[in-house]
């Protein structure tokens, strides 16, 4: 099943960290910055008339002729969690082999339940370890590690500058009943450290946006949204 892995990245030639792992993913950039990222492979140029990670992430998937499987480009780790009765271990992964065939099968899985969206959790704890539950199929799927089956049905709304992916993941909920995330491996990501990506000044500002709008979009969906740091955590109800 053919897919394509695509980092979605501005402003980090020399600071992203997913491709020390997913050494064969392409790398989407402003055409500007092509430039600079030209110590990386299978580097590919948005235009500048693109603006912004919502329009770039439906560029990727219109001038891409296969499946898309989203991963932003600051991976910090990512793995499974193993478990006894007492205690749990964080098991990091820097195999992409490994990735790369659970990518497949999320693919194969989404085919079969009729879901356009899939993905991994995003947390390395021991919330990540379902024992009975490898699946979840009615969560939210996140843009950090996020797959589409790319047949045109589903592009992100590109009103919502962020929280594009949790609006994306509920209008599929509604529309199709489920979305399928993957329990068993996880990748985890730094998305307020690092320079340049989405860390924007006006960051908090726009979230809080992305929610009314959500809020009013999808009523009764929304069931907490908590200030940390420099971002909202959604928790949905669903």
């Amino acid at each position: 099943m053919e897919f394509r892995i695509c980092i979605p990245s501005k402003g980090r030639s020399s600071l992203m960290t997913t491709h020390r792992i997913f050494k064969s993913a392409y790398i989407y950039v402003p055409e500007s910055e092509v430039s600079s990222y030209s110590m990386h492979k299978n580097v590919i140029g948005v235009p500048s008339d693109v603006k912004g990670i919502t329009s770039t992430r439906n560029w990727i998937l219109k001038n891409t002729d296969c499946n898309v499987f989203f991963i932003d480009d600051d991976l910090q780790y990512g793995g499974y969690i193993t478990r006894t009765t007492d205690k749990y271990k964080v098991v990091k992964v820097k195999d992409e082999a490994v990735y790369i065939r659970e990518i497949e099968k999320l693919f194969e899985v989404s085919y079969q339940m009729k879901s356009w969206i899939c993905g991994f959790f995003t947390v390395g704890n021991n919330l990540t370890n379902y024992s009975y539950s490898p699946f979840l199929f009615n969560g939210v799927c996140l843009g950090s590690c996020m797959g589409i089956i790319n047949d045109g049905t589903y592009y992100f709304d590109e009103e919502f500058k962020v929280k594009e992916d949790y609006e994306l993941s509920l209008r599929h909920i509604i529309n199709e009943g489920m979305t399928v995330r993957s329990n068993i491996l996880f990748l985890q990501h730094e998305h307020t450290q690092l320079e340049g990506g989405c860390r924007d000044s006006k960051r908090l500002d726009k979230e809080k946006e992305a929610l009314k709008r959500l809020i009013s979009m999808y009523p009764g969906c929304i069931k907490e949204a908590k200030h940390r740091g420099t971002s909202f955590s959604i928790q949905l109800n669903i």
